[in-house]
């Protein structure tokens, strides 16, 4: 019976009615369980799949402890058909955490978290493998994402989790994931919480609470408890006792039901007392009844939690199992428990009572009898570890153990900040003083992986532990890879320089590897770029190590792309590790830099044909430094391509990736979406992407943010703007930064941008002088077609007549002879502008129309109008700019509607670009507008009405 709650049902139907969030919040015993029951129930008559959940405050150590409440049933179930499909895309990357009977897909079988395994504890011992193939967090928590999606495929999906607040802090994530997709989803979620508790404050609770609708069941009337007291006790209960039930209980559902249970016992409310108190009293009152091994039963089931079984609680309490059936069957008629399969308590109230009749000795060993019982009955790491957290540090080698094993399968699940909490629990028991060293490794480890600047002091602390020199340089090695994947590359470039110079000739192949690492390090950042020059030349000249060719090759590669300088025999090398790489790389920022290094040396072909199978085996490993590096990539050379919607596509998937994992550092990726933002002429877009990225030190990934505020600066007409961002490019960029000559030759154009910025300042010899600099080294320096394009192009702006027109025709030859459609299209367009400002206006026509198309394929609409009136001017009858049609498109817009005309699916789409089907959906509706079409089916003759060459996409697993 739920007596004045008119409103709160309205708000479930409600949510079951259109789908969505809705919070339940209230205090102990308000009635929050008894809603998302009847929500439950609800869903289950209209015939909606129940995913429920439970917070603990006994396991909020226990990584995705309510997920595996969510699915792991429901997937052990499943047919394999069915799990397939449930699994299928993204979701792969949820395998390992859960994998029940039948859930390992062909492979996996080594990627999953086996008990056994773990339980070796000489597998412990390499904490440079700890985490080796394991999914990272953002590929998790997204793979559980799609996994939801995919099981709402067919059947509505109610998601409850109930004491939320208690929740262990890997699910909440997810969670607050999920709840921000969660709209088009045929699916609910109803989370219930208590707003006072820390955790509902902070962090994913906090974000969940400020997104979605909640509902706060309100204390009965008087009138409401009257209506519960006479139900319970009789129509004739008279109204003083009825009024001295609600002044003792408050109004509190929980509590006055409590009360009414003490009612036959002839017990009353203690006077005085808060009615918690009060109920607490009437509970523990009902055990000290009990018969003392009941007692003892209650107490290792409140220990236990509600996620306990009945035979672990009977060995905790030295009872054989059918004795312990009947007690738990007289738990249930005293009221404490609920039920006896599950043996689960009455409430939390009751539980929170029984548990305090435990003294904390009692209650220490009381846990570790439990940690004991689990483990020897092969329960998961992390139950065991939880009831571990709540014993007394005491160096115990067996406790130590099992946190570390725990630690072990919470980052095999991808929940690097739970491992590292266990390792720092570990740490407190304290382990051997010959184990230390490993479990700070380890922790830094964890710590890495969950993006926590605390990795490197571990490991600094291991270093500090540790004698020998080879042991040291590992070490060192460790926390520079560390420091790199924190994007601190001058603590990377300086800590293997120390471990460098103690290791000395000790082991020649193990500096090798490493001074190849610093290589690539320092050429990140312009502060350690001259000590990179030397350590170059001498690995060059020596003999080749193994395992150090890519490496090299990077830094001998971005080296000669800074001083304009790159050797064919430098561009073979890239050219060749590229061509050796395997698609999952052992460091993706080595892998990043060198795929960026050939797309800036114009290897277009070569890194278009190798990106698809890195970006899959990164999909496939959940690896999001694999996904940045992939996408990054992939939007940098759609970029050069002047493919506008594809590269939008790829370097936002790079954006979302890097700001779910907290990869604050790396945003500069976010300069790539916000150039493709002012081709296409979305400036005010272009300014909200460039404000994600904070100042940096001067480094080859920082100086990309100025250069495109540069370029939206010109897209502005701002040419002060625009010269201020350009020169800032130049300062950042030059050798009294880098401490080496630097030639921008093609990454950056930074000269000629500012060449731009003075014309339309009206300084024309400014402008020349710099656009003829920037010429200069592209013809000397052997820059390719594209950088040599670019420069010819605003050379010829800024040198006026007979020359500047030879120097735009050179310009349009060479472009012609080069993948870059875009450059092409912008010097073609100035040609023919400038042949119609010489009164060629005959000549320019041709060149104009070919422009309008070069401009219209590539979703420049900017350039495009630009093209569009210069053809008018020179007598040309070019097609009407319109609001309808592929130049109304977005590039977003055009990359789903490419994708859907190929024959993906919404959910394909989704998968592919990292939004939501509800994102897909909405970007569809806007392109059938556009386009005049009313569904998918008419995409590929609008699209080849518009003459739209689309690449061909890449189609991507799932359905």
């Amino acid at each position: 019976m739920l007596l004045e709650r008119d409103d709160e049902l309205r708000a479930l139907e409600a949510v079951l009615d259109t789908g969505g969030v809705l919070v339940v919040e209230g205090g102990v015993g308000i009635g929050k369980t008894s809603l998302l029951r009847h929500g439950a129930e609800r869903a289950r008559r209209r015939g909606w799949r129940l995913l429920r959940g439970v917070g603990s405050e006994l396991e909020t150590g226990f990584a995705f402890g309510v997920v595996r409440q969510l699915f792991e049933r429901e997937l052990a179930a499943a047919d394999p058909g069915q799990r397939a499909e449930w699994l299928a895309g993204p979701a792969e990357a949820v395998r390992g955490l859960l994998a029940g009977p039948g859930a390992a897909g062909p492979g996996d079988a080594a990627d999953l978290s086996n008990a056994a395994d773990l339980s070796n504890e000489a597998d412990l011992s390499n904490a440079a493998d700890l985490g080796n193939g394991a999914p990272e967090p953002f590929a998790v928590v997204h793979g559980l994402y799609w996994l939801t999606v995919n099981m709402t495929v067919g059947q509505p999906v109610l998601i409850t989790v109930d004491d939320a607040h208690w929740a262990d802090p890997a699910s909440l994530r997810w969670l607050a994931y999920l709840t921000r997709r969660a709209e088009g989803l045929a699916a609910a979620i109803v989370i219930a919480l208590r707003p006072a508790e820390p955790a509902s404050g902070l962090g994913p609770l906090a974000a969940v609470r400020a997104a979605a609708p909640a509902i706060r069941p309100s204390l009965l009337s008087a009138a409401g408890v009257a209506a519960v007291v006479r139900a319970a006790l009789g129509p004739g209960t008279p109204d003083t006792r009825c009024q001295a039930l609600h002044g003792a209980s408050g109004g509190n559902p929980f509590y006055l039901a409590e009360l009414l249970r003490a009612q036959p016992s002839g017990e009353s409310a203690p006077e005085g007392l808060p009615a918690s108190d009060a109920v607490t009293r009437h509970v523990e009152a009902r055990i000290r009844r009990l018969d003392p091994a009941a007692l003892g039963l209650a107490q290792a089931l409140a220990v236990l939690g509600d996620a306990g079984q009945l035979r672990h609680a009977a060995a905790m309490a030295g009872l054989d199992m059918d004795a312990a059936v009947g007690l738990a069957a007289a738990l249930v008629r005293a009221e404490i428990l609920a039920t006896v399969d599950p043996p689960c308590f009455l409430h939390p109230v009751v539980r929170a009572a029984t548990g305090a009749s435990l003294g904390s000795d009692e209650r220490h060993r009381a846990h570790r009898r439990a940690a004991v019982e689990l483990d020897r009955d092969g329960a998961a790491p992390g139950l065991v570890a939880a009831h571990l957290g709540h014993v007394q540090p005491a160096g115990d080698i067996w406790v130590t153990g099992r946190l570390r094993q725990a630690a072990r399968a919470a980052l095999a699940a991808g929940s690097p900040a739970e491992a590292g909490d266990l390792l720092r629990r570990a740490l407190a028991e304290p382990p051997l003083p010959g184990e230390r060293t490993g479990v700070l490794r380890e922790l830094a480890a964890a710590d890495a992986g969950a993006g926590r600047q605390t990795a490197a002091g571990w490991l600094a602390e291991a270093l500090a532990r540790t004698g020998d020199p080879r042991e040291r340089a590992e070490i060192a090695q460790e926390l520079a890879r560390t420091y790199a994947a924190l994007f601190r590359w001058v603590e990377a470039v300086d800590t293997t320089d120390l471990a460098l110079a103690e290791l000395g000739g000790r082991d020649p192949a193990l500096a090798a590897r490493l001074e190849a690492e610093l290589a690539v390090a320092g050429m990140h950042d312009a502060r350690r770029a001259p000590r990179v020059l030397a350590v170059m030349e001498r690995l060059t000249a020596a003999r080749p190590v193994p395992g150090t060719a890519e490496a090299l090759a990077v830094a001998r590669g971005m080296a000669g792309i800074l001083t304009g300088r790159l050797t064919a025999e430098a561009a073979r090398d890239l050219e060749d590790a590229l061509r050796g790489a395997q698609p999952a790389a052992a460091n993706w920022d080595t892998r990043a830099a060198l795929l960026w290094t050939l797309i800036t040396a114009e290897r277009f072909d070569l890194v278009e044909d190798a990106l698809p199978a890195m970006i899959e085996a990164a999909s496939r490993r959940g690896a999001a430094r694999g996904l940045i590096a992939g996408y990054s990539s992939l939007g940098f050379l759609k970029l050069r391509l002047g493919a506008l919607p594809e590269a939008d596509g790829a370097a936002r998937v790079a954006l979302r990736v890097l700001q779910e994992g907290d990869f604050t550092a790396g945003l500069g990726v976010a300069a790539i979406a916000a150039e493709v933002a002012v081709e296409a002429g979305e400036l005010d877009e272009a300014q909200a992407l460039l404000e994600l990225i904070s100042p940096g030190p001067a480094g080859v990934l920082s100086v990309l943010a100025p250069a495109a505020r540069g370029r939206l600066g010109l897209a502005r007409g701002d040419g002060q703007q625009a010269l201020d961002c350009f020169l800032q490019c130049q300062e950042m960029f030059g050798a009294g930064q880098w401490g080496i000559e630097i030639r921008d030759v093609g990454y950056l154009h930074a000269r000629s941008g500012a060449a731009q910025a003075w014309l339309l300042l009206g300084d024309r010899d400014q402008a020349r002088a710099l656009a003829g600099a920037e010429l200069a080294d592209a013809r000397a320096l052997n820059g390719g077609r594209r950088a040599l394009g670019v420069a010819l192009r605003v050379a010829g702006l800024a040198t006026a007549g007979t020359e500047g027109l030879g120097l735009l025709a050179e310009s349009v030859d060479v472009l012609r002879a080069s993948p870059a459609r875009l450059e092409r299209a912008k010097s073609v367009t100035e040609l023919g502008a400038a042949l119609r400002r010489a009164g060629q206006r005959v000549a320019a026509r041709p060149l104009l129309a070919e422009a309008l198309d070069l401009a219209a394929g590539c979703s420049a609409r900017p350039l495009a109008s630009r093209a569009r009136a210069e053809l008018g001017a020179a007598g040309g009858r070019p097609r009407r700019e319109r609001r309808h049609g592929l130049d109304a498109l977005t590039p977003s817009e055009l990359r789903v509607a490419c994708l859907a005309a190929a024959g993906q699916t919404n959910r394909q789409i989704a998968h592919g670009l990292y939004v939501t089907p509800k994102t897909v959906e909405t970007h569809l509706a806007h392109v059938y507008a556009k386009l005049g079409i009313s569904d998918r089916g008419g995409l590929p003759e609008a699209l080849g009405r518009e003459n739209l060459r689309g690449p061909a996409p890449r189609r991507t697993t799932g359905r």
